[in-house]
């Protein structure tokens, strides 16, 4: 019995596996003679990120430092999520890119599943089910059509937004959906009062504790929608349940607790305070998100109206996930695009409800059935196209894919030192080193490096030599680097093959002591670095 109740949603968790697989096995097949494929494929801006992150917990460390920077910091223990897989690596003997993409599947899996249950509470429907799970699993807008004139809009970008995208994108965006869905799940469990209302009580403060700690911004639009449901609930039957609040509440506030602890450590961090105030993301404008959601807007609008009129408590949530969310996004806030996560979750639930009462048995059941499968396959066009698209560029080896071999062998022997001094190198190096060698950088990414603008035309300026020998050794003191990094990244922005040349009066203070084909590793000595 519980075979059948399921067994629809496994052809769905099947083909995500094999979606969000197959563009990474396809760029690791074409890795270019003499070089290998990092295993990030889908923003590998933020991928190097998270690898670092990782990179601290392999190394022992429960306490996360910018590996982008090359300040001296305390440190604090945030980014648990990322931590924790390292420390997994470490424990398993396991490649961090491994553990990686394996949680990544599994959160895409938990996605699918957790999305799934969520549409049974909406429906008793099987077809309406596969509906709504497909189109949160699988529709996105038209950026595909945008894309290719040149524009992006945000179907294209903002991963966190689309199931499908997320799951290609990270391993802590897909795990982040399937808890906000879980927290929807539990807490309609917990609203029906029955003889376990304890036992889903106490699985929504889980849900809720693990979603603060992967993505707390989650928590804001889910237990937004559940409040909206709670009074949706008290006014139709003009009373409260004092146990519902109770529950719901008191996971809400435990959920908050490491949130807020985490914005206490940042601020008292210098460092890391400093990179809070440069870590803005604002939401794309409201005409930007209708294009993003092209075919599933009308459609989410029929459900959001055939859902109002039936107006039980999942409906309700639904509804009011998607209008907190809405809100969210344009509240004046630096982080306000984060609020967008798991949007498409009830878009994609509330026009899976439009499809099927609006348009397959509603008003408009007379649509032909050519006009119902081609706007069905529009949904599915900007996933297809950003496979596509960056597969394509991993199959023309795009160096953002790929590290030389002689690069990574130079990023082994720094891991190998392991010593913790920085490594100087060129701004596009700078983002494998925290990654792969475990060593900071004068500068490496834009969100992630204190002051980035000013530090990435610094490194630009000593590569090109543009500073005079005496600011260069005042600039690695003040950096406390300890190993410059010479390969064929640097070259490109001047540097050529004889230190004397590329160092200038600095040369003497350095020594060779790593040496690969195109890649030289010098050590300062201790007076200057």
């Amino acid at each position: 019995m519980i075979w059948r109740k399921w067994q629809w949603a496994v052809p769905f968790a099947v083909g995500l596996v094999l979606m969000i697989s197959a563009p990474y096995l396809l760029a690791w097949g074409s890795a270019p003679e003499g070089s290998r494929f990092t295993g990030l494929l889908f923003n590998p801006l933020d991928g190097h990120s998270y690898i670092a992150k990782m990179r601290q917990g392999a190394e022992g460390s429960w306490v996360f430092r910018l590996p982008f920077t090359s300040e001296a910091q305390p440190g604090a223990p945030i980014y648990l999520f990322y931590l924790f897989l390292g420390h997994i690596s470490r424990w398993l003997q396991l490649p961090l890119i491994s553990v990686y993409h394996a949680a990544r599947l599994a959160g895409g899996l938990l996605m699918v599943g957790a999305t799934g249950a969520l549409a049974v509470e909406l429906t008793q429907v099987t077809h309406e089910r596969r509906a709504m799970l497909f189109f949160v699993t699988c529709g996105a807008g038209l950026g595909w059509i945008v894309g290719i004139v040149g524009p992006m809009t945000a179907d294209l970008w903002v991963a966190e937004a689309f199931p499908l995208y997320a799951a290609l994108s990270n391993a802590h965006f897909p795990l982040a959906i399937a808890l906000m869905a879980l927290c929807a799940l539990f807490s309609l469990r917990v609203m029906r009062c029955g003889e376990r209302t304890w036992l889903w009580g106490s699985a929504l403060g889980c849900a809720a504790i693990l979603l603060g700690a992967v993505q707390p911004f989650g928590l804001v639009p889910v237990f937004g929608g559940v409040g909206v449901s709670a009074l949706a609930r008290i006014v139709r039957q003009r009373a409260i349940v004092w146990s519902t609040v109770i529950w719901v509440v008191g996971a809400a506030l435990a959920a908050s607790l490491y949130p807020i602890y985490m914005q206490s450590a940042i601020q008292a961090d210098p460092v890391l305070r400093v990179w809070g105030h440069q870590n803005i993301t604002a939401s794309p404008p409201l005409w930007d998100w209708v294009l993003s959601y092209g075919m599933l807007a009308p459609l989410c609008v029929i459900g959001l109206y055939v859902s109002l009129r039936r107006g039980n408590e999942a409906d309700w949530l639904v509804a009011g996930w998607l209008g907190v969310t809405l809100i969210g996004l344009y509240v004046p806030l630096p982080l306000q695009r984060r609020l967008s996560l798991g949007l498409g979750v009830p878009v994609g639930l509330l026009a899976g409800a439009g499809w099927w009462r609006g348009v397959r048995r509603g008003g408009l059941r007379r649509v032909p059935t050519i006009a119902r499968v081609a706007g069905t396959v529009l949904c599915v066009l900007t996933p297809a196209f950003l496979i596509a698209a960056s597969t394509a560029s991993a199959v023309v080896g795009d160096d953002r894919f790929f590290i030389s071999d002689d690069e990574w062998r130079g990023l082994a022997w720094l891991r190998d030192a392991g010593d913790g001094r920085g490594v100087m190198c060129a701004p596009e190096t700078g983002l494998f080193v925290p990654a792969w060698a475990g060593q900071p950088v004068v500068y490496g990414h834009p969100f992630e490096t204190v002051e980035a603008e000013r530090r990435r035309a610094e490194v630009e300026a000593f590569w090109l030599g543009e500073m005079a020998a005496a600011e260069r050794e005042t600039f690695l003191r003040q950096h406390r680097i300890g190993y410059l990094f010479v390969g064929p990244r640097e070259r490109a922005l001047g540097a050529v093959n004889r230190p004397d040349v590329e160092l200038g009066d600095l040369s003497r203070e350095l020594s060779p002591v790593f040496n690969s084909g195109a890649v030289t590793i010098y050590e300062l000595r201790p007076e200057v670095g």
